[in-house]
């Protein structure tokens, strides 16, 4: 005769008991990742141009001579690149440019920003301005859940001096490009030759544009 083994006898509540401790282990580290504060990205100065090898550059500011500041983006890596409160500015420099405006498209396409997109070519003296507009489309025309647009405008100057053969080509996209842009132009085209309180600079962006 085999040995008798008393078998266990789980009752309802040892089952409920069982199901709450689990809860419980799973609930209160949740409870407490809640109540941490968000971390945010650091933010750091918005340098126009070769921010990453420190070349060429242009160091933005506003119109009163403080420094931009914005988060910097992380999945930038060949290039600079912040989110301003939701506009994005990215620049870059390149070497080796026979034909600026046909760089100009390729850089913004390298960025991201441009692919798919019909751009609008002007030059302001030696300045190339690259620019979507908006399409308006009416509230009936729109499918729903389609996000609304924004608008993209990429700049690019020929170097010249020690930055001959170079082209700085900025890009900048979203939510208030248009203002971010009426700030960057004056600045790219005077490539630093004065100082920025002498610009006639807009004061519709301040500091407190990442708030």
């Amino acid at each position: 005769m085999g040995p008798y083994r008393l078998k266990p006898q789980f009752r309802t509540a040892h089952v409920l008991q069982l199901i709450g401790v689990l809860l419980l282990l799973v609930a209160v580290p949740l409870l407490i990742t809640s109540r941490l504060p968000a971390t945010s990205r650091s933010a750091d100065e918005v340098i126009l141009g070769d921010s990453v090898g420190g070349g060429w550059q242009i160091p933005l500011r506003y119109a009163d001579g403080e420094p931009v500041m914005c988060e910097s983006s992380p999945d930038t890596m060949l290039e600079g690149g912040w989110d301003c409160g939701g506009t994005t500015i990215k620049s870059l420099v390149v070497e080796g440019v026979p034909d600026p405006e046909l760089a100009a498209r390729r850089m913004l396409r390298a960025m991201g920003v441009s692919r798919g997109m019909d751009l609008e070519v002007t030059w302001d003296g030696d300045l190339l301005e690259l620019h979507h507009q908006e399409q308006a489309v009416s509230p009936e025309e729109r499918f729903d859940g389609d996000e609304r647009e924004d608008q993209l405008t990429g700049l690019a100057l020929p170097g010249s001096g020690d930055h001959e053969g170079e082209l700085l080509v900025v890009a900048v996209h979203g939510e208030r490009g248009d203002d971010f842009t009426e700030l960057i132009r004056p600045q790219v085209r005077n490539n630093g030759e004065h100082d920025v309180t002498e610009l006639d600079l807009p004061s519709l962006l301040t500091s407190e544009v990442r708030a």
